[in-house]
């Protein structure tokens, strides 16, 4: 829809002109010249079809017309300056807030954030945990870690690293599997699954073509990082994802005993608005987080 607004500079030329009483004062507060103070509203009354002054007895003072139009300019021109502080403080805020998963900024993002805070000790970070949509507009988040195909409708998204499943489980218990061509003699093991995810085992046994036997016991957790923390304390066989496991696996606290590292469809992204892409504080993060992602 076309708007029919009056010029942004007639504008500014008439409410210093009604604030001063005054076209010289006008002038000098805004940097122009009586006469184009003069210029701008009289073509500002034209467009309006109104006399904003009367201009007898060479003072000029505000019609009635022109006091009713001043004090909502007044209003905007309010709304518009603290719209204007708020983006200009927000794009040199000194706080980053993240929005993501609770196991994966506990499994993953926590243990590298300080790197990142170690380069850019000026920012503040903020972690808010769920698993619901993010609502940008709404609240005051300037950026997300979200698990998709990397299509958000009017977001960017980066893509951090690809999903990949494993079986894991802990030394202790790996020393004591069977070849995987034995597979199904696991169920004589606990199956620990992640409720969030009830189809996982199915979906690894068949990218890595087997067919599992039903197990004795099963071990159900709701968190990916209990499903990680009962697998490597020895509860039994769970499968991991990345980047859940990939500290854990390079430290020796859980084992990939038949080395399957399968390839999933989706990935894990970084998601934001694109405006937010000109704040410094994003940006920091953003390469940061980039950087670090490649080492996966």
């Amino acid at each position: 829809m076309r708007r029919r607004l009056p010029p942004f500079a007639a504008l500014r030329a008439f409410e210093a002109a009604g604030l001063n009483s005054n076209f010289r004062k006008a002038a000098e507060d805004i940097g122009l010249t009586a006469s184009a103070i003069s210029h701008q509203i009289r073509s500002l009354e034209e467009f309006l079809g109104v006399q904003l002054f009367n201009r007898e007895g060479g003072k000029p003072e505000l019609t009635s017309a022109g006091a009713i139009y001043l004090e909502h300019i007044q209003s905007l021109f309010d709304d518009l300056e603290d719209a204007t502080k708020i983006i200009s403080q927000r794009s040199e805020r000194r706080s980053l807030v993240v929005n993501l998963f609770h196991s994966l900024a506990s499994c993953w993002l926590i243990p590298r954030l300080p790197l990142f805070q170690k380069t850019h000790s000026e920012i503040d970070i903020k972690l808010l945990t769920s698993f619901e949509p993010i609502e940008f507009t709404s609240a005051d988040i300037d950026v997300a870690i979200r698990y998709g195909d990397g299509n958000w409708a009017g977001l960017k998204s980066d893509l951090l690293f690809r999903d990949k499943i494993s079986l894991v489980c802990s030394p202790d218990i790996a020393a004591k599997l069977p070849p995987l061509e034995q597979v199904t003699e696991l169920n004589s093991f606990t199956q620990i699954r992640c409720s969030l995810d009830p189809l996982e085992w199915q979906d690894w046994a068949q990218k890595a073509n087997i067919e599992l036997a039903n197990f004795a016991n099963t071990l159900d957790l709701d968190s990916r990082a209990l499903v990680i923390e009962a697998a490597a304390g020895g509860s039994g066989l769970a499968i991991g994802r990345l980047p859940y496991i990939i500290d854990d696996l390079n430290s020796g606290r859980l084992c990939d005993p038949y080395e399957l590292n399968l390839d999933c469809e989706r990935g894990y992204y970084l998601v934001y608005p694109e405006h937010h892409a000109g704040y410094s504080n994003v940006g920091h993060f953003r390469r940061w987080l980039l950087d670090e992602c490649e080492a996966i």
